[in-house]
């Protein structure tokens, strides 16, 4: 009885705590930290996959999906390059074609003085041949001449050729015993080319073959 009343009796103070050793220092737990991992089901190959990185690896659809989109993408950047060259080798040939067709223009517009300097020539008498003056005018005529050859543009070949109707144009036929049937016998205006592009054909007269005799 004693024995009981005497533990009733000690203070609260005294008394033993739960959290306190015998020392009256608080007690410490250590627990041992738990690893927490998911068990994979049985039958799974996850682990595996993990090992290898077999997880990371795209499927055999996408693989095919990105490459028919790359096939796309080459086949389009194919057609590009292929519209861009087209449009390239369209734009000089139309930049040649202007060009061409600028110095036709001003070709046209020399023409006739070129040719009002070869009549006078044919008209000029030998003996005026000699003076400066008409040298001058020739070294004029010559000017002219050059300014077309820089331009691309010659002189068509008439006398003594054979009659090219793309080349030539027929004012008239008569007979010649110096050329035969169907040759240009006399030029009466020059004619011009650029290239195969014939600026003005020459104006000829075409041999119609020796006279016949009425004999």
């Amino acid at each position: 009885m004693s024995t009981d009343k005497s533990k009733r009796d000690v203070p609260k103070d005294r008394q033993p705590d739960a959290g306190r050793d015998q020392d009256g220092n608080p007690k410490v737990t250590i627990r041992k930290k738990e690893r927490l991992e998911r068990k994979p089901p049985k039958g799974s190959d996850e682990p595996k996959a993990r090992q290898t990185g077999e997880a990371d690896t795209p499927t055999d659809g996408s693989a095919a999906d990105r490459s028919g989109e790359a096939d796309a993408l080459r086949s389009q950047m194919a057609r590009l390059q292929a519209d861009f060259s087209n449009f390239r080798r369209r734009t000089e040939e139309e930049r040649l074609e202007v060009a061409a067709l600028a110095r036709t223009d001003l070709a046209l517009k020399l023409l006739p003085v070129i040719d009002n300097f070869d009549r006078a020539a044919e008209h000029v008498p030998e003996a005026v041949k000699e003076d400066p003056w008409y040298m001058g005018i020739e070294g004029i005529r010559k000017q002219f001449a050059d300014m077309l050859a820089e331009l691309g543009i010659e002189r068509i070949e008439a006398v003594g050729q054979p009659f090219d109707p793309e080349l030539h144009e027929a004012l008239s036929h008569e007979p010649s015993d110096e050329f035969e049937k169907d040759v240009a016998s006399k030029e009466l205006e020059a004619g011009y080319r650029m290239g195969d592009t014939v600026v003005r054909p020459a104006k000829v007269q075409v041999s119609s073959g020796k006279e016949k005799s009425h004999e």
